[in-house]
Protein backbone atom coordinates (compact mmCIF):
# COMPACT_ATOMS: atom_id res chain seq x y z
CA UNK A 1 0.00 0.00 0.00
CA UNK A 2 1.01 3.40 -0.80
CA UNK A 3 0.20 6.97 1.38
CA UNK A 4 -2.35 8.22 -1.30
CA UNK A 5 -3.83 4.43 -1.17
CA UNK A 6 -3.86 4.65 2.80
CA UNK A 7 -5.29 8.01 2.46
CA UNK A 8 -8.15 7.27 0.77
CA UNK A 9 -9.02 4.52 3.09
CA UNK A 10 -9.02 7.50 6.28
CA UNK A 11 -10.97 9.54 4.17
CA UNK A 12 -13.43 7.13 3.47
CA UNK A 13 -13.85 6.41 6.80
CA UNK A 14 -14.11 10.26 7.56
CA UNK A 15 -15.90 11.93 5.43
CA UNK A 16 -16.17 15.22 5.28
CA UNK A 17 -19.96 16.45 7.30
CA UNK A 18 -19.21 13.18 9.49
CA UNK A 19 -20.88 13.14 12.87
CA UNK A 20 -18.42 15.27 16.03
CA UNK A 21 -16.42 12.74 17.57
CA UNK A 22 -16.07 10.05 14.26
CA UNK A 23 -12.28 9.46 13.78
CA UNK A 24 -10.36 6.76 12.59
CA UNK A 25 -6.04 5.95 12.46
CA UNK A 26 -4.81 3.30 9.45
CA UNK A 27 -1.11 2.73 9.30
CA UNK A 28 0.79 0.35 7.00
CA UNK A 29 4.09 -0.33 5.97
CA UNK A 30 5.02 1.61 2.55
CA UNK A 31 8.10 0.63 0.76
CA UNK A 32 10.55 3.23 -1.50
CA UNK A 33 13.74 2.97 -3.53
CA UNK A 34 15.33 3.72 -0.34
CA UNK A 35 14.02 1.47 2.17
CA UNK A 36 10.77 1.11 4.36
CA UNK A 37 8.40 3.54 6.35
CA UNK A 38 5.93 2.81 9.11
CA UNK A 39 3.30 5.30 7.97
CA UNK A 40 0.15 6.35 10.04
CA UNK A 41 -2.92 8.54 8.90
CA UNK A 42 -5.64 9.76 11.55
CA UNK A 43 -8.75 11.73 11.13
CA UNK A 44 -11.68 12.90 13.08
CA UNK A 45 -14.59 15.38 13.21
CA UNK A 46 -13.59 17.85 16.20
CA UNK A 47 -16.55 19.09 18.60
CA UNK A 48 -17.14 22.02 16.24
CA UNK A 49 -17.79 19.98 13.17
CA UNK A 50 -14.12 20.63 11.21
CA UNK A 51 -12.09 17.86 9.57
CA UNK A 52 -8.78 17.08 11.37
CA UNK A 53 -5.80 14.99 9.90
CA UNK A 54 -2.59 13.84 11.36
CA UNK A 55 0.32 12.27 9.75
CA UNK A 56 3.53 9.98 10.93
CA UNK A 57 6.19 8.78 8.86
CA UNK A 58 8.25 6.23 11.60
CA UNK A 59 6.58 7.66 14.91
CA UNK A 60 7.60 11.47 13.56
CA UNK A 61 4.59 13.60 13.25
CA UNK A 62 5.07 15.34 9.38
CA UNK A 63 2.94 17.65 6.97
CA UNK A 64 1.56 15.71 4.29
CA UNK A 65 3.34 17.52 1.79
CA UNK A 66 6.58 16.12 3.82
CA UNK A 67 5.42 12.54 3.84
CA UNK A 68 4.27 12.51 -0.09
CA UNK A 69 7.35 13.81 -1.28
CA UNK A 70 9.48 11.46 1.98
CA UNK A 71 7.82 8.30 0.70
CA UNK A 72 7.60 8.85 -3.42
CA UNK A 73 8.19 5.35 -5.06
CA UNK A 74 10.15 7.26 -7.94
CA UNK A 75 13.80 7.33 -6.43
CA UNK A 76 15.73 10.06 -8.94
CA UNK A 77 12.48 12.97 -8.37
CA UNK A 78 14.54 15.92 -7.09
CA UNK A 79 11.95 16.76 -4.89
CA UNK A 80 11.84 13.45 -3.00
CA UNK A 81 15.51 13.46 -2.76
CA UNK A 82 15.68 16.59 -1.41
CA UNK A 83 13.54 15.23 1.37
CA UNK A 84 15.21 12.13 2.13
CA UNK A 85 18.44 14.00 2.92
CA UNK A 86 16.69 16.26 5.13
CA UNK A 87 15.12 13.18 6.89
CA UNK A 88 18.36 11.57 6.58
CA UNK A 89 20.40 14.54 8.64
CA UNK A 90 17.29 14.40 10.81
CA UNK A 91 18.22 11.17 12.55
CA UNK A 92 21.65 11.66 11.91
CA UNK A 93 21.73 8.25 9.41
CA UNK A 94 24.98 9.66 7.83
CA UNK A 95 26.13 12.35 5.86
CA UNK A 96 23.60 14.64 3.87
CA UNK A 97 24.10 13.41 0.15
CA UNK A 98 25.07 15.76 -2.77
CA UNK A 99 22.07 17.90 -4.06
CA UNK A 100 20.98 16.30 -7.44
CA UNK A 101 23.31 18.77 -9.57
CA UNK A 102 26.05 17.92 -8.18
CA UNK A 103 24.83 14.22 -8.61
CA UNK A 104 24.06 14.62 -12.06
CA UNK A 105 27.30 16.60 -13.09
CA UNK A 106 29.71 13.84 -11.66
CA UNK A 107 30.63 10.60 -13.92
CA UNK A 108 28.78 8.23 -14.11
CA UNK A 109 29.37 4.39 -13.50
CA UNK A 110 31.84 2.62 -15.79
CA UNK A 111 30.43 0.66 -18.56
CA UNK A 112 29.45 -2.80 -18.47
CA UNK A 113 30.52 -5.86 -20.33
CA UNK A 114 27.33 -8.28 -21.24
CA UNK A 115 27.97 -11.54 -22.63
CA UNK A 116 25.70 -13.94 -23.62
CA UNK A 117 26.87 -17.09 -24.94
CA UNK A 118 29.79 -16.19 -27.72
CA UNK A 119 28.24 -12.97 -28.23
CA UNK A 120 29.92 -9.94 -25.99
CA UNK A 121 28.01 -6.07 -25.70
CA UNK A 122 29.03 -3.36 -23.95
CA UNK A 123 26.23 -1.45 -21.67
CA UNK A 124 26.96 2.60 -21.49
CA UNK A 125 25.31 4.07 -18.69
CA UNK A 126 23.17 7.12 -20.01
CA UNK A 127 21.35 9.91 -18.72
CA UNK A 128 17.26 10.35 -20.08
CA UNK A 129 15.03 12.93 -19.54
CA UNK A 130 11.65 11.46 -18.75
CA UNK A 131 8.78 13.80 -18.34
CA UNK A 132 7.22 12.23 -15.36
CA UNK A 133 4.03 12.10 -13.18
CA UNK A 134 4.36 12.53 -9.60
CA UNK A 135 3.21 8.70 -7.71
CA UNK A 136 1.77 10.13 -5.02
CA UNK A 137 1.22 13.33 -6.40
CA UNK A 138 3.05 15.73 -4.27
CA UNK A 139 3.62 18.13 -6.80
CA UNK A 140 3.01 18.74 -10.95
CA UNK A 141 4.37 16.41 -13.74
CA UNK A 142 7.94 17.57 -14.88
CA UNK A 143 11.04 16.02 -16.59
CA UNK A 144 13.51 13.74 -14.80
CA UNK A 145 17.02 12.71 -16.13
CA UNK A 146 16.84 9.19 -15.09
CA UNK A 147 19.43 6.69 -14.58
CA UNK A 148 19.80 4.10 -17.62
CA UNK A 149 21.69 2.22 -20.25
CA UNK A 150 22.51 2.27 -24.00
CA UNK A 151 23.27 -1.26 -25.32
CA UNK A 152 26.06 -1.59 -28.38
CA UNK A 153 27.51 -4.46 -29.56
CA UNK A 154 30.92 -3.17 -31.36
CA UNK A 155 29.78 0.51 -32.43
CA UNK A 156 26.25 0.06 -33.15
CA UNK A 157 23.53 0.57 -30.53
CA UNK A 158 21.34 -2.34 -30.28
CA UNK A 159 18.96 -1.09 -27.61
CA UNK A 160 18.09 1.69 -24.98
CA UNK A 161 16.40 5.02 -25.04
CA UNK A 162 13.37 5.33 -23.45
CA UNK A 163 10.07 3.82 -23.30
CA UNK A 164 6.29 4.74 -22.75
CA UNK A 165 4.39 2.47 -19.88
CA UNK A 166 1.47 3.46 -18.84
CA UNK A 167 1.59 6.94 -19.79
CA UNK A 168 5.28 7.32 -18.13
CA UNK A 169 8.57 7.40 -20.51
CA UNK A 170 11.31 5.61 -18.77
CA UNK A 171 14.10 4.17 -19.44
CA UNK A 172 14.28 0.64 -21.42
CA UNK A 173 17.79 -0.77 -19.54
CA UNK A 174 17.22 0.78 -15.99
CA UNK A 175 19.97 -1.62 -14.68
CA UNK A 176 22.05 -4.07 -16.33
CA UNK A 177 20.08 -6.27 -15.15
CA UNK A 178 17.98 -5.14 -17.72
CA UNK A 179 20.29 -5.29 -20.10
CA UNK A 180 21.16 -8.70 -19.75
CA UNK A 181 17.70 -9.66 -20.27
CA UNK A 182 17.55 -8.09 -22.91
CA UNK A 183 20.20 -9.25 -24.38
CA UNK A 184 19.40 -12.83 -23.33
CA UNK A 185 15.95 -12.05 -24.90
CA UNK A 186 17.18 -11.39 -28.58
CA UNK A 187 19.65 -14.54 -28.79
CA UNK A 188 16.53 -16.60 -28.10
CA UNK A 189 14.46 -15.33 -30.33
CA UNK A 190 17.42 -15.78 -32.85
CA UNK A 191 17.74 -19.38 -31.89
CA UNK A 192 13.92 -19.74 -32.05
CA UNK A 193 14.18 -18.31 -36.09
CA UNK A 194 16.95 -20.11 -36.64
CA UNK A 195 15.25 -23.44 -35.63
CA UNK A 196 12.54 -22.77 -37.69
CA UNK A 197 14.64 -22.01 -41.19
CA UNK A 198 16.29 -24.94 -40.40
CA UNK A 199 13.23 -27.64 -40.22
CA UNK A 200 11.59 -25.66 -43.50
CA UNK A 201 14.91 -26.57 -45.12
CA UNK A 202 14.98 -30.65 -44.43
CA UNK A 203 14.03 -32.46 -47.48
CA UNK A 204 10.55 -33.45 -47.42
CA UNK A 205 9.57 -30.99 -44.53
CA UNK A 206 7.36 -29.63 -46.69
CA UNK A 207 5.54 -32.01 -48.03
CA UNK A 208 4.90 -33.63 -44.74
CA UNK A 209 3.30 -30.52 -43.76
CA UNK A 210 0.66 -30.44 -46.67
CA UNK A 211 -0.10 -34.28 -45.62
CA UNK A 212 -0.84 -33.44 -42.34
Amino acid sequence: MNVPELLDEVRLRVPEGAEAGTRWKASAVVATSQGTHRVAIAARIDRHGRRREQFWCDRVRLELPVLLRLTCAEGECPHAVQVRAQWMAFHQAGPVPAPLERLCSQPLMAEVPVRVGQHRFVARPARFPCFTPCPNGAHPPMTIDKTGFDLFDDSTCVGGGVVEKAGVRQPRLPSVQAAEAFVLARHLETLATLAVASDASRPGQGAAREGD
